[in-house]
């Protein structure tokens, strides 16, 4: 009798450990401050490094100074095709280059948001094409732009968004004699925004 009752407890245990521990259904699989996202639009701006002469031996600018590091900012908008936060995106990027002269790209951008274990969490491959403007005393060069990129981020509560973009290369084709016909560069960013 006392092993039947012990079983019977051991079995209410094993259940009550199951019950507890098991899988959420998905509503309740994510905090709500990060349940997926439901808007397709959003807007985000972004700050960070970026560091020309990947091809230092190409550009008369770059020649003997090794990586030249400058500030870049960025906006980009962009709109979900699916009607929600994931999947494919198409938008524009503006992104400004400073210090020591000024270097402006507006461009068109392509994003994939890919959700992570079902919370507003992606990682989001990018690709953009536009055109650019270099400018300094004396200098006016004019480029065409490929670039391309990862970039993880985070929608809060449905509407504020965070991003980190860990790499984006950028390719800048045609421009003059004084930066290079070609100019490879490597930046990072981080930023947020808002969904809608």
């Amino acid at each position: 009798m006392y092993k039947t009752f012990r079983a019977h407890i051991l079995v209410a245990l094993a259940i009550a450990v199951i019950g507890v521990l098991g899988p959420a259904s998905d509503a309740e699989a994510a905090p709500k401050i990060l349940r997926p996202s439901t808007r397709p639009m959003f807007f985000t701006g972004g700050v960070g490094p970026v560091f020309w002469g990947l091809n230092r031996s190409t550009t008369n600018f770059n020649r003997g100074r090794g990586l030249y590091t400058r500030f870049k900012l960025g906006l980009d908008w962009g709109y979900h095709f699916s009607g929600d936060g994931e999947g494919p995106a198409i938008g524009a990027s503006l992104e400004q280059e400073f210090i020591d002269f000024y270097f402006f790209n507006p461009a068109f951008k392509f994003w994939y948001d890919i959700e992570i274990a079902d919370m507003a969490i992606y990682v989001a491959p990018l690709a953009k094409a536009g055109y650019a403007l270099a400018t300094r005393s004396g200098y006016t060069g004019h480029y065409f732009n490929l670039g391309v990129g990862v970039e993880g981020r985070v929608v809060l509560a449905d509407r504020g968004m965070l991003f980190l973009r860990p790499l984006q290369l950028d390719s800048y084709m045609g421009g003059g004699t004084y930066y290079g016909s070609f100019i490879l560069n490597y930046s990072a960013m981080i930023g947020g925004g808002v969904t809608f």
